[in-house]
């Protein structure tokens, strides 16, 4: 049965509708009357530094245990926070056996700081270099709040043996490449039937040979020289280090290194000349004033020469 709405039923829905739109334009009036929110300024990004690339072209070569070391060239890529230094080197080997560089290769980031120079980064690697063959190799540093390499130093070596220095610009001091001295020395001397004359002479700071580098405090002077034998004994002249000897300036002898490789040991035959023969004798580094070849068969004799003076 259906229920009749009267006149009072239609009126409440009315009333129900009127006050649900008095109600909506009361909050939309109240969202008009609200006060509109400030939109916040974007901070604006702070800029990165910028990176600034200096190529340093060196073109330095190091002599090191046996090895020419080709400094040539370094590129720095730094801003205030640092940076990498990639330095590019040829390692040079003119010797007849394969050589591996036993000296670690660092960079002194401040030549004027005593803080311990620093490492190549691990991808930073020197191959073994074959025999009378060349290997190139890049070493990277990666430098720390550092802007600038000017001042920065390649160091080959570390105490107690000779360290050789290559600074990427005058800032950076002497460069120290450890290069060969030869020197100019020459004479005669014969003692009963053994007659040396003294060819020339070579000053190093390394043993090629040997693919070593010496202490800080020794140098190897290496001498030339031709064997004569003047006798008529039909067996010969044994010729050893015992028939040599370097006087030094302080007047004391010292004997060739006794390593197998410093000292020729030929037979010379009756009226005969072995010519081109060597003693290698370690010296004082840096050493000079007057020094001898002795010549020693019996009696001795001095073929006088003088370094550095």
């Amino acid at each position: 049965m259906t229920p009749i709405r009267g006149p009072f039923h239609v009126h409440r829905s009315r009333l129900a509708r009127t006050g649900s739109v008095i109600a909506l334009a009361a909050v939309l009036v109240g969202c008009l009357d609200a006060p509109t929110p400030s939109v916040l300024p974007t901070p604006s990004a702070t800029p990165e530094p910028t990176p600034v690339t200096t190529t340093y072209e060196l073109g330095v070569t190091v002599w090191y245990a046996g090895l020419l070391i080709h400094v040539d060239r370094a590129v720095a890529t730094l801003d205030e926070r640092g940076g990498p230094v990639v330095i590019q080197l040829r390692l040079q080997n003119d010797g007849d056996d394969d050589v591996d560089l036993g000296a670690r290769i660092r960079l002194q980031v401040d030549a004027d700081s005593t803080d311990a120079p620093i490492e190549p980064t691990r991808d930073s690697k020197v191959p073994t270099i074959p025999a009378h063959g060349l290997a190139g190799v890049v070493m990277t540093y990666e430098l720390q709040g550092v802007a600038s390499a000017a001042k920065a130093v390649l160091l080959i070596g570390e105490a107690p043996v000779h360290v050789a220095r290559v600074p990427l610009t005058e800032a950076g001091g002497a460069p120290a490449v450890l290069e060969p001295v030869e020197l100019d020395v020459t004479g005669v001397r014969a003692v009963g039937d053994l007659r040396i004359r003294l060819l020339g002479g070579l000053l190093r700071w390394d043993l090629p040979d040997w693919a070593q580098e010496l202490p800080s405090n020794l140098a190897a002077m290496t001498l030339t020289y031709d064997v004569a034998y003047t006798g008529s004994f039909a067996g010969g002249f044994p010729f050893t280090g015992d028939n040599v000897r370097l006087r030094l300036p302080n007047g004391s002898d010292v004997s060739a290194r006794r390593d197998g490789h410093s000292q020729s040991i030929e037979l010379v035959g009756a009226g005969r000349t072995k010519t081109d023969l060597f003693s290698r004798f370690e010296v004082p580094s840096g050493l000079t004033g007057r020094f001898a070849l002795v010549v020693v068969n019996g009696g001795s004799k001095a073929i006088p020469f003088i370094i550095g003076e």
